[in-house]
């Protein structure tokens, strides 16, 4: 068993370095380059153990060479995982955006339904003040000018029309 131990050692010493720099020109990265070549010592040590090997070399740097080809396919399709998963994710975030934006659609469609129904049954006066005000964005005065009320009778018509709406939104506004 120490004969072996002092072989393996032997071994070791001897093709370590060559099959790290090896497996690192392919993956590039120390630490999996290290496992790479540890791991293809131990596979050529078992294997020595089973049958001759002519050429250790060769035989070692095919195992290095594919034990390393191995791990860049893995970590390629690791990578088209991820992205998968990324393009998932942001395919669910636009799905979920155009469902929020129907439902926004939708409710400002009928806020603005139940806001124009609302105006149509206010009385004229209130309805001609509250438009007005609110569509041709004219002040309180010019509005008492045009239709030869008081400014207060202005605050009192918008005043009624706002109760009014806020009456037929009250479903829709937060308080």
């Amino acid at each position: 068993m120490e004969t072996q131990t002092q072989n393996f050692n032997q071994l070791f010493k001897e093709y370590y370095t060559r099959s790290f720099l090896f497996a690192r020109s392919y993956v590039h990265l120390c630490e999996v380059a290290e496992d790479i070549a540890s791991e293809s010592l131990v596979v050529m040590w078992e294997r020595m153990q089973v049958e001759e090997i002519l050429s250790p070399k060769s035989f070692l740097f095919k195992v290095v060479r594919n034990k390393s080809l191995d791990y860049l396919k893995h970590q390629k399709i690791r990578v088209r995982v991820v992205e998968s998963l990324d393009d998932w994710d942001r395919k669910e975030l636009q799905v979920e955006a155009l469902q929020r934006m129907d439902n926004e659609i939708f409710l400002a469609k009928e806020i603005a339904e139940i806001t124009l129904e609302t105006i149509a049954y206010l009385p004229l006066k209130t309805k001609e003040v509250f438009e007005m005000s609110r569509q041709q964005e004219l002040s309180g005065k010019e509005i008492a000018d045009q239709l030869g009320i008081t400014v207060k009778g202005v605050e009192y018509h918008i005043t009624k029309a706002l109760k009014t709406l806020s009456v037929s939104l009250r479903d829709y506004l937060v308080v």
